[in-house]
């Protein structure tokens, strides 16, 4: 699906392309601006193709894609993986340790990466991977480097409701609505050049929460949501969910004890 608008300026004629599709259990909208539709069209249809090749490769629930044959045999045995998926898990260890265990992929399960070899090794057969709680904002990620790569410099990447991202100096106007109440805006954040991720607890009519605490293994309970504002969208994803693992004071005192994560963090109360 996809839409053009045309804004008009004092030099030029400004193209909005629009183009959205299904991927990750969500949908993805890619908003472009230039001069030139025919540009933005192509630059689009490609930021879409690779969300759609990484819902393929990142899926846990595809038996096809990379990371179910990793939860099928790293428990196993070492399973060399491909130069991208190792450099992502090493995000997320790197990510692991920075928030002390609040953000862990293998939920508490432990693994083994190896650089030299290219591998990883779960710690149990069962222990599985799950990229849920960083896909998006990696997808997103890559989106813009494809953008830089074809120089479009004004652009809003959008993963669902909880994973933005804002590419170039432009401002994009965000509201925030809270979860568990979808049609009240608690706030409106103006994004640029940024990455914005909002984790909370649960939404409407959801109850338990399928955000698990990875240090005692049991699911969050109560109605607190954590905005991250941050580098890059897959920066964001990992703090938000560490953050509201933590809970808003734990969080706070983190962060005082963290100044250079340059993080903007809000917490939503409905």
């Amino acid at each position: 699906m996809s839409r053009v608008r045309y804004k008009a300026t004092k030099r030029k004629m400004l193209v909005e392309y629009q183009r959205s599709c299904d991927a990750m259990g969500t949908r993805f909208d890619v908003f472009l601006r230039g001069a030139d539709e025919q540009h933005l069209e192509a630059v689009a249809v490609a930021v879409q193709e690779e969300i759609l090749r990484l819902d393929a490769a990142l899926s846990r629930f595809d038996p096809r894609s990379e990371i179910a044959r990793v939860n099928r045999e790293a428990g196993k045995t070492a399973v060399r993986v491909d130069r991208e998926l190792f450099a992502l898990l090493k995000t997320c260890e790197q990510g692991r340790l920075a928030t002390n265990g609040f953000f862990d992929v293998t939920q508490g399960g432990g693994w083994e990466l190896d650089a030299a070899a290219c591998s990883v090794r779960l710690a149990t057969s069962g222990v599985q991977i799950d990229l849920g709680g960083v896909g998006k904002g990696y997808a997103l990620d890559r989106g813009r480097e494809i953008l830089q790569r074809f120089q479009v410099a004004s652009a809003l990447l959008q993963g669902g409701t909880s994973s933005v991202l804002a590419v170039g100096d432009e401002v994009w106007p965000i509201d925030l609505r809270h979860p568990t109440k979808p049609d009240f805006i608690v706030a409106r954040i103006e994004l640029a050049n940024r990455g914005l991720s909002c984790s909370a607890v649960r939404h409407a009519e959801q109850e338990p929460s399928d955000i698990v605490n990875p240090l005692t293994g049991t699911p969050l309970v109560g109605d607190a949501a954590c905005v991250v504002l941050a580098a890059s969208a897959a920066e964001a994803e990992i703090f938000s969910t560490a953050l509201l693992a933590m809970g808003e004071w734990q969080a706070k005192d983190y962060l005082r004890a963290n100044p250079d994560l340059n993080l903007d963090v809000h917490w939503l109360n409905a």
